[in-house]
């Protein structure tokens, strides 16, 4: 699978800064849009076999900017968040890398669960 970048509401100035970092690495960007929330990440992201999903209601806060990765070892996501850091990208408290689990989830499910893990983290680290 081709590396891949998925941003989810983040803001114009540091699409721009990821977007830099992403081409001079030959990473694909994509921007998941309101309207895709409902499709599985295994669409978003192309793969074949994933079919287009039926829309469905969100009763749920989807403000936060959220940061997709796919396709890359642990180790090239470690120097990616590293050359974000090194860029002045702030920290994007929501982020998630594509594994064999998360795949078939939609990206609302997805941001779900990502929203809970964060806010437990934050708990136990206050």
């Amino acid at each position: 699978m081709k590396e891949t970048i998925l941003l989810y509401h983040v803001n114009d100035e540091i699409k721009v800064k990821i977007n830099e970092i992403a081409t001079s690495l030959k990473i694909d960007i994509r921007i998941i849009e309101d309207d895709e929330i409902y499709e599985t990440m295994g669409y978003l992201l192309k793969m074949k076999g994933y079919e287009k999903s039926i829309p469905q209601q969100v009763d749920f806060d989807m403000s936060q900017e959220f940061v997709f990765f796919a396709g890359m070892s642990d180790q090239q996501l470690d120097i990616l968040l590293q050359l974000f850091k090194m860029n002045k990208i702030p920290p994007i408290p929501y982020k998630a890398m594509l594994t064999q689990h998360n795949i078939n989830y939609t990206f609302v499910q997805l941001y779900q669960s990502v929203s809970r893990e964060y806010h437990e983290m934050k708990q136990m680290n206050a």
